[in-house]
């Protein structure tokens, strides 16, 4: 199951945040676009479903995941292209939890028939450790911007449309980056133990963009955003180290 998930996510997440439905409304005038989106998408979804189809040995038990991952990940972002923003958050955490469900259920029942071509030099649970904390991370940066724009998106924190610094794909896109980053460092923060730690780098944050927060819409972006973002690395932090309490020992 483990090289299942971590396939799933490098087929979606890795690479990539890949457009919504309001990013296609605003390129409408850009010829192209769609087709060599969806280029990229079929090489990294055929690459995905290769890799894991690979790592059984070509045999029947990672066959009907591999098809799994390679049709799921064709018609993930596409659907997702054609789901409104403020609906984001159901949306992941509904394709995702399904696809949990169906690699757990698909492994338990054609585990006994895989065999593997490539292997980390260490036993199998701490095997399945690293590529789950692999998976877990991948998402936890790309796929976490999808959840913390859908939750500004239904909490109404986006900024009014009279600061048009926020409304440019070039805004949204420095956002992106920088929570992915800020997400990193909590993880981090979370792995080594020192929560304690997040107060002081919450506050810091707060004080770097404290003119910013002047502005009562400006505020409620920054601090929803960032609230969504620890949550998100906080959950992802706490996910790592239990797997790896149960799976390394």
């Amino acid at each position: 199951m483990s090289e299942s998930l971590l396939s799933w996510q490098l087929a979606n997440y890795a690479f990539f945040t890949d457009p919504v439905k309001e990013d296609w409304e605003a390129r409408a005038g850009k010829d192209g676009a769609r087709g060599k989106w969806f280029a990229g998408v079929l090489l990294r979804s055929v690459i995905a479903a290769a890799l894991l189809a690979c790592a059984g040995g070509f045999k029947g038990g990672q066959m009907p995941l591999s098809v799994v991952v390679l049709v799921g990940s064709l018609l993930l972002p596409w659907i997702r292209g054609l789901v409104r923003v403020r609906f984001l958050v159901e949306f992941e955490l509904a394709v995702n939890g399904l696809l949990v469900v169906i690699m757990w259920i698909g492994a338990s029942r054609w585990a006994s028939g895989s065999g593997v071509l490539w292997q980390l030099p260490l036993d199998g649970n701490k095997t399945s450790a690293i590529l789950i904390g692999a998976g877990v991370l991948i998402y936890m940066v790309r796929g976490g911007s999808y959840l913390v724009r859908g939750i500004l998106k239904k909490a109404g924190g986006l900024p009014d449309e009279d600061e048009p610094r926020f409304e440019t794909s070039e805004g949204y896109a420095h956002g992106r980056v920088i929570g992915q980053i800020e997400r990193i460092i909590v993880v981090l923060i979370v792995m080594g133990g020192n929560l304690g730690a997040l107060a002081f780098f919450f506050a810091a944050k707060g004080l770097i963009r404290s003119k910013e927060l002047e502005k009562r819409s400006q505020a409620d972006y920054f601090l929803l955003g960032s609230l969504a973002s620890f949550l998100i690395a906080l959950a992802a932090g706490l996910i790592l180290q239990k797997t790896i309490a149960a799976l390394w020992n």
